[in-house]
């Protein structure tokens, strides 16, 4: 389940340290807090995953501009259904990864919001409170 808040409210509820230093105005004002709701993301590796898979792009290009798209490429994507997940790991762009990790996320895990063109693509902005050591990789 997804529960409509805004950031300041989620912050006084769940006192949360976020796992990358956040530009101004990220995450932004209106944001989904995760129950036990289910997001999908792609891993490097078919077969397990590691750190670099919950790496945001600003991490990965640190010398890079980005711009207005800061806010999104401090966060990570995740589909939030597994059909459109398998389905979107054929396109070309999505090429360098060949596994789906499926995690449970809950509000000490962060806030997500609903990002690009694709209804089923969110952006999750990650705290530091989320444990990475409990997933599950599908097959594929």
């Amino acid at each position: 389940m997804l529960k409509e808040k805004k950031i300041n409210e989620y912050l006084d509820e769940y006192p949360v340290e976020w796992a990358v230093s956040m530009p101004k105005g990220c995450p932004p004002q209106d944001v989904l807090v995760p129950f036990e709701h289910t997001f999908f993301r792609y891993a490097i590796s078919a077969d397990s995953y590691t750190d670099i898979d919950f790496k945001s792009y600003a991490e990965l290009n640190m010398d890079k501009d980005w711009g207005e798209l800061l806010p999104l490429a401090v966060g990570l994507s995740v589909i939030d259904k597994e059909d459109k997940a398998r389905k979107n790991l054929k396109l070309p762009f999505l090429k360098q990864f060949k596994g789906i990790i499926a995690l449970s996320l809950n509000p000490t895990d962060g806030v997500v919001k609903q990002t690009g063109v694709r209804k089923s693509h969110f952006t999750w902005w990650r705290t530091t409170s989320f444990d990475s050591s409990n997933l599950t990789m599908l097959k594929l």
